[in-house]
């Protein structure tokens, strides 16, 4: 059973385990490998050295993941307006800022473009209702448009139709600070909430701040993902597990709001209330601080990163290799060949990015 500890304690997992690893290799040939035979030998040398270069790399990720410089910041007390594709994704988003707005006054407004599952609208609602109502808001504050959550914009004329909508309700709110899902390859609805939003914005002519939050996504890079890279070589290191926060696949300066214990405590108390999203890994994947990158526009007709030039291809490669497709797979569980959805995906809409 891994038990997971404080992030700070997991190179000195690491830097033990090489140790050990070392040392037990070392022991191993002065004591054992003389009576074996040389192909024998050769194999536990291999098996050895490949886990011993392993756990090394591991360590190098580490120290990847804490030299990607993020920039504190504080809500500063604004109304805001979180567009969020789906019910869960708002405290997934922007939780902990709206945690900080309420304090210091300021006004928090969600508009959710979704409305659930055809059988399940009813649930959906109350499990947001329910989230927002831990911070003492109440129905006003939230607008539930009608869109399908699982087929939904997958049309232009749709697509125009929310277009129009968001930008009639950003009229009416009036925010000075919008939060939008990151253009990352994750969900789909995620992509196209991005680029309805930029439609909407450009329109009415919206001077304000917008940050993306990252989600999910299925992108790997040493320079923007070290942490999800981590966390797979970890399945493989015993005592020890990394649960991370999301991360972005641009470069771009990544800002991570301060929060107190008692504020993240709040966030992962709002995560718990969507019980039909499966709670527990809610708060695991997204019960940390809020991070941000300030919104740009993008080329929409392109996916947001280059398949055919990311790691990404080669784990899908190995993935196809029987020797090493089960360990392939534990480690990197959330990859995917077509980008960023196998059915809808803005690239394909007929007119979906003009």
């Amino acid at each position: 059973m891994k038990t997971l500890l404080y992030r700070n304690r997991i190179p000195l997992v690491l830097l033990g385990m090489i140790l050990i690893w070392g040392l037990g290799g070392f022991l191993l040939y002065q004591t054992f490998l003389w009576r074996i035979s040389l192909p024998g030998k050769i194999f536990l040398f291999a098996v050895w050295a490949f886990y011993f270069v392993y756990l090394i790399f591991a360590e190098m990720v580490w120290f990847l993941a804490r030299r990607r410089k993020r920039f504190p910041m504080k809500a500063q007390g604004e109304d805001i307006l979180i567009v969020a594709p789906h019910q869960d994704d708002c405290v997934a988003m922007a939780g902990g800022y709206a945690i900080q707005t309420l304090k210091k006054g300021g006004k928090v407004k969600i508009l959710y473009l979704t409305d659930g599952p055809e059988n399940d609208k009813v649930t959906r609602r109350n499990e947001a209702l329910e989230a927002w109502q831990v911070l003492g808001l109440g129905d006003s504050a939230l607008v539930f448009l009608p869109y399908h959550t699982l087929v939904g914009f997958t049309t232009r004329e749709e697509m125009d139709r929310c277009i129009d909508d968001i930008a009639h309700w950003i009229q009416i709110f009036k925010p000075q600070t919008i939060f939008v899902p990151l253009y990352e390859g994750g969900h789909f609805q995620h992509d196209v909430a991005n680029y309805m939003v930029h439609c909407a914005i450009k329109r009415i002519g919206f001077s304000g701040k917008i940050y993306e939050a990252p989600l999910y996504n299925f992108y790997v890079s040493l320079r923007t993902t070290p942490e999800k890279i981590l966390s797979g070589f970890l399945r493989y290191v015993p005592f020890v597990n990394l649960c991370y926060p999301p991360e972005p696949i641009q470069n771009d300066p990544l800002f991570e709001l301060e929060m107190t214990s008692e504020e993240l405590e709040t966030k992962k108390q709002m995560l718990s209330c969507f019980r039909t999203q499966q709670p527990h890994q809610l708060v695991a994947r997204f019960g940390f601080p809020d991070r941000y990158q300030k919104f740009h526009s993008y080329d929409y007709s392109q996916p947001p990163f280059r398949y055919q030039c990311s790691i990404v291809r080669v784990i899908n490669w190995l993935k196809e290799i029987p020797v090493v497709q089960k360990p392939i797979s534990q480690m990197f569980k959330w990859t995917r060949t077509i980008h960023p959805d196998p059915c809808y995906t803005i690239t394909r809409i007929p007119g979906g990015a003009s």
